[in-house]
C-alpha cells in the first residue's frame, strides 16, 4: 500500500506513522463495515492535482525535497518526508480525482490516506503555524475545490481535535464565493497546536470555528452537533467533504484534552450521510481510530453505533466554557 511508504525517520517515536492505516482497517473488519465497502485502489497521479489548492512554487518545492531525500528526514519540527512519501502523496492525488468523480455522481467515498493534510495552507503552514504539523498537501481542500469547479455548493466539515488552518486558509484564498461552507470544530486553539481557530464566524460568513473547551464530553458535542443541523440545511450544500479526525477521542493520544467517545463520531457521521460525501482520513491514532472511526463510518452508511459504550457527560463549569467561549457563535446563529 502506497500510504504505508510514508515513514517517520527511525527512532523519532512520531504517532504519525504507516501502523495508523493497519489499526484503522482492523478496526473496520472487527465491526464488519469493512465487507460493505467497495475497495479500491487509487493507482498515482501526478502532484500537479495539488497546485489548483497550493502555490505550485509550493508544489515544486516539495517534489524537490522528495526527489534528494535519501532516507527519512524532518523538514520542521513536527513535519518529515522519506523516499516513499512521493508514492504515497501521488497516491493520495489519484484519491482526490476518484473521490471526486464518485462524489459528482452521487455517491460516498472513504479515502482512508495519508500523510494527513489540514495543516498545510497555500504555500507552507496555514495562518503562519509554525510548522506544518505531520501534513504536505491537503486532500480536503482540494477534494473541495474540484466539487466546486463543477458548480456544486460543498460543506467543508472538519472535526479534528486541532483546527484545519491550512484549510481555512485555502479556502479563504479560493474564487468560490458561497459555494464552499467551512465548519471546524476543535479543541481549544490556545492551548493545542495550531494556536489558531478562534471561535467566531470569519471569511465573510464562509467559514465557522466552534471550540470544544478542555474536558468536553458527549454531551455537549452532541448538543452542538443538533445545533448545527439546521445551519447546515441551510448552506444546502449538494455535496460534503470531511477532514476525519478521530484525536478527540477520549485517551486517543497525550494531547487530546476532550472526552468524545462513538457517540459523537457516529452523530458526526449521520450528519454528513445525508449529502454524497467524500471522507478523508486526517488524524487518529489509538482509541480513535479503533473506535471512533467504525462509528463514524456506521454513522456514514445508516448503520447503528456498532461500539457499546457510554456516552461522556461534561461537568458545569466545561459547560458554561462552552456557551463563554462560543459566544459570538451562538448569537449569530
Amino acid at each position: 500500500m502506497a500510504f504505508k511508504m510514508h515513514v517517520p525517520p527511525r527512532g523519532s517515536g512520531h504517532i504519525e506513522e504507516p501502523r495508523r492505516l493497519d489499526k484503522a482497517l482492523k478496526a473496520l473488519k472487527k465491526s464488519r463495515l469493512l465487507d460493505m465497502l467497495d475497495k479500491a485502489d487509487p493507482g498515482f497521479q501526478s502532484l500537479r492535482v495539488f497546485e489548483t489548492v497550493h502555490n505550485p512554487l509550493y508544489i515544486k518545492g516539495i517534489l524537490a525535497e522528495l526527489e534528494a531525500a535519501l532516507d527519512s528526514y524532518f523538514i520542521d519540527s513536527d513535519t518529515y518526508i522519506s523516499p516513499g512519501t512521493q508514492a504515497a502523496l501521488e497516491a493520495l492525488a489519484a484519491s482526490v480525482e476518484q473521490a471526486s468523480e464518485h462524489v459528482a455522481e452521487g455517491g460516498k467515498a472513504l479515502v482512508l490516506g495519508r500523510p494527513p493534510g489540514h495543516h498545510a495552507g497555500v504555500a507552507g503552514p496555514g495562518l503562519g503555524a509554525p510548522s506544518l504539523g505531520a501534513c504536505l498537501v491537503n486532500a480536503a481542500a482540494a477534494l473541495a475545490y474540484r466539487l466546486a469547479g463543477r458548480g456544486l455548493k460543498v460543506l467543508i466539515l472538519d472535526f479534528d481535535a486541532n483546527h484545519g488552518n491550512g484549510t481555512q486558509e485555502i479556502l479563504q484564498a479560493l474564487p468560490m464565493g458561497d459555494r464552499l461552507f467551512h465548519l471546524d470544530i476543535h479543541q481549544d486553539w490556545r492551548k493545542s497546536f495550531p494556536w489558531t481557530g478562534e471561535p467566531g464566524v470569519t471569511g465573510d460568513g464562509t467559514a465557522l470555528n466552534i471550540v470544544l473547551p478542555e474536558g468536553s464530553g458527549d454531551d455537549i458535542a452532541l448538543a452542538l452537533i443538533e445545533g448545527l443541523e439546521p445551519l447546515v440545511r441551510e448552506s444546502e450544500p449538494d455535496a460534503a467533504v470531511v477532514s476525519m479526525g478521530f484525536d478527540g477521542y477520549s485517551g486517543d493520544s497525550p494531547l487530546t484534552l476532550t472526552r468524545l467517545t462513538s457517540h459523537t463520531f457516529h452523530a458526526l457521521g449521520r450528519l454528513a450521510s445525508r449529502y454524497p460525501v467524500a471522507a478523508v482520513l486526517e488524524t487518529g491514532f489509538g482509541r480513535g481510530l479503533e473506535l471512533g472511526l467504525p462509528a463514524f463510518t456506521a454513522g456514514l452508511l445508516g448503520l447503528g453505533n456498532p461500539v457499546q459504550e457510554e456516552a461522556t457527560k461534561s461537568d458545569g463549569e466545561v459547560w458554561r466554557e462552552f456557551l463563554e467561549t462560543n459566544k459570538e457563535v451562538v448569537e449569530h446563529d
